[in-house]
């Protein structure tokens, strides 16, 4: 495996190779949709035909498409960035053995066998460093929420189903709670300096603004 920063590499069986999205990418991608989807109401009014025009792509199709890739887009990203960040923090403590390496990469596999992926990312991959950065014992209200969200909507949006309003306000309250779950995130890895809702990545003595 190689290492940069926030981004573990590798070729999977097919010989594709694969690597994890660097955070810093992730997080300043999830601040573009979280500002575009609360500022951007006039591209979804009914009978504009033109393609919708977002900081990051321009999409030609249907709205709630747009708005449900948005969506998983976000998600799957969040998952990224909380295995990077246990892996991040596992080997900056020298404490990434291989098997460690191994169950980060795929939190399914973490022992005793947990069940639920909100329940593997969110609660074994952190108790890897420490049992109390697990989400449940640290915030057990944003848990519950998290755990709803993944049984309504996460597992749902990645299996066939899809956003059925063309409003992008059906995202604030899950980006609200996204935000929530990467202020967690930070407080046990502290890779950025939070001011509401505009973070800054942090490289040693350099700062990027995202």
């Amino acid at each position: 495996m190689a290492q940069t920063e926030g981004c573990m590499t590798g070729t999977v069986q097919s010989g594709l190779p694969l690597s994890n999205i660097p955070i810093i990418n992730l997080l300043r991608e999830f601040q573009l949709w979280d500002k575009w989807i609360h500022s951007e109401q006039r591209q979804f009014a009914s009978g504009h035909i033109e393609p919708i025009r977002t900081p990051l792509l321009i999409w030609g199709g249907m709205p709630e498409d747009l708005l449900t890739l948005i969506l998983q887009r976000t998600v799957l990203g969040l998952e990224s960035y909380v295995s990077a960040a246990v892996w991040m923090k596992l080997g900056e403590s020298g404490r990434l053995t291989p098997e460690l390496n191994r169950v980060v990469k795929n939190p399914f596999e973490i022992s005793p066998r947990q069940k639920g992926t909100a329940n593997c990312y969110y609660n074994a991959l952190p108790a890897l460093i420490d049992p109390t950065y697990a989400l449940k014992e640290k915030n057990a209200a944003l848990w519950g929420e998290v755990k709803e969200f993944y049984k309504t909507v996460r597992n749902k949006i990645l299996h066939g189903y899809q956003i059925g309003s063309r409003n992008p306000a059906v995202l604030y309250p899950s980006f609200d709670m996204f935000w929530e779950i990467y202020t967690w995130v930070n407080a046990w890895h502290p890779r950025v300096t939070q001011k509401g809702k505009h973070m800054v990545f942090r490289f040693g003595a350099f700062a990027k603004s995202t």
